[in-house]
C-alpha cells in the first residue's frame, strides 16, 4: 500500500515536472520566435524554473550576443568597402580625366611644338601618379594577406631614419621645407623588419610633405622602454575626428575643401605597424597633425 503511493506520488511529480519543463520550453521558444522575427531585440529572460533550461538561457543568449557582434562588424565592413571603392574611384577617375584632357589638347593642330612637350610632359606626370597608386594598392593587398610574413631582425632605428631623411633632401627642398629633426646621437635598436621600416617612414614623410600647409617636425625618441617615431606638421583643416581615420583607405579628410584622399600611403603604414606588433595613431593639437608609431625597445 506504502509502496503503491509512493509510486503514484513520484508519478504525480513527474508529470509535473515534465509538464513545467515543456512550459519553460514553450517559453524559450517563444522568445526566440520573437527575436528571430525581429519582433523584439530583447535576449532570452534567464529567471527560468529549470536550473540546467536557465543554462541553456545564458549559453543562448551568450549565442545572440556574439551574432550581433558579428553583424555589426559585418555591416561596418561592408560600410567601409564601399566607402573605400568610392573614394578609390575618385582618385583613379581625377588623374585619367587630367591625362585624357591633356593628351587631347596635345592633339590639336593649332598649338606650338613645346606647348604639345608641355603637355604631354603633364600627362606623363599624372600616369606616373597613377601608376604609383596602383602599385600601392597591390602593395597593400600583399601585406594584409595572411601568408605575408616579416622579418624579424635586429635593427638600428636612428640609422634607417637619418638614412630616409637624406634620401628626401631634395623633396625637402623643392617645397622650400627645412624640417625641424630630433634624433638622439645614441643608437636605437628594435626588433621589426628593415625594408617594412624603410617604408613606413618614408611614407610618413611623404604624406607630411604632400599635405603640409607649413613646415614639418621630425623625432625620435625612447621613453619608458618605448621607441616613439613622430612625424608632426601643419594640418589647419583637419579636425580630430578625421586624424582618426586617416589610416584609412583613400580616406577623404575634408572633402568640401580639398577633395584629396589620403590615398593608401598611410593604410600601408598601420598594416606594417600591426604585422610588426607595433602600434600608430594620429592625433591633432594646436591644428597640427601628430602621426606616432611606437615599438618596444631592444637593447
Amino acid at each position: 500500500m506504502y509502496a503503491a503511493i509512493i509510486l503514484f506520488v513520484m508519478l504525480v511529480f513527474l508529470v509535473l515536472r515534465i509538464l513545467a519543463l515543456k512550459k519553460e520550453m514553450k517559453k524559450v521558444i517563444q522568445q526566440l520566435q520573437s527575436y528571430n522575427a525581429r519582433k523584439t531585440n530583447k535576449k532570452m529572460d534567464i529567471a527560468l524554473f529549470d536550473q540546467d533550461i536557465e543554462k541553456l538561457g545564458v549559453e543562448i543568449n551568450k549565442l545572440i550576443d556574439l551574432y550581433v557582434a558579428e553583424n555589426r562588424k559585418r555591416v561596418s565592413f561592408e560600410n567601409e568597402q564601399k566607402q573605400v571603392i568610392a573614394n578609390m574611384s575618385h582618385d583613379l577617375r581625377t588623374p585619367l580625366t587630367s591625362i585624357l584632357g591633356y593628351i587631347q589638347m596635345a592633339e590639336e593642330d593649332d598649338i606650338t611644338i613645346d606647348r604639345r612637350k608641355e603637355l604631354l610632359s603633364i600627362a606623363n606626370k599624372r600616369a606616373k601618379r597613377l601608376e604609383m597608386l596602383l602599385k600601392d594598392f597591390f602593395e597593400l593587398s600583399v601585406i594584409e594577406s595572411p601568408d605575408y610574413q616579416l622579418q624579424s631582425d635586429r635593427i638600428n632605428l636612428r640609422n634607417i631614419t637619418i638614412d630616409v631623411l637624406m634620401s628626401y633632401y631634395d623633396r625637402f627642398h623643392e617645397k622650400n621645407m627645412e624640417p625641424d629633426i630630433y634624433i638622439p646621437e645614441d643608437d636605437i635598436f628594435i626588433i621589426a623588419d628593415k625594408s617594412a621600416i624603410t617604408r613606413i617612414i618614408e611614407n610618413l614623410f611623404s604624406n607630411a610633405i604632400n599635405h603640409s600647409t607649413g613646415n614639418i617636425m621630425i623625432s625620435l625618441e625612447e621613453r619608458n622602454s618605448l621607441v616613439k617615431l613622430i612625424v608632426k606638421n601643419d594640418a589647419p583643416s583637419l579636425t580630430e575626428k578625421e586624424a582618426h581615420h586617416i589610416f584609412d583607405r583613400f580616406y577623404m579628410a575634408n572633402q568640401s575643401r580639398s577633395g584629396n584622399s589620403t590615398g593608401l600611403g598611410l593604410s600601408i603604414v598601420k598594416s606594417f605597424m600591426e604585422k610588426m606588433n607595433g602600434s600608430v595613431r594620429g592625433q591633432m593639437n594646436n591644428q597640427k597633425l601628430s602621426i606616432l608609431c611606437e615599438w618596444k625597445k631592444v637593447d
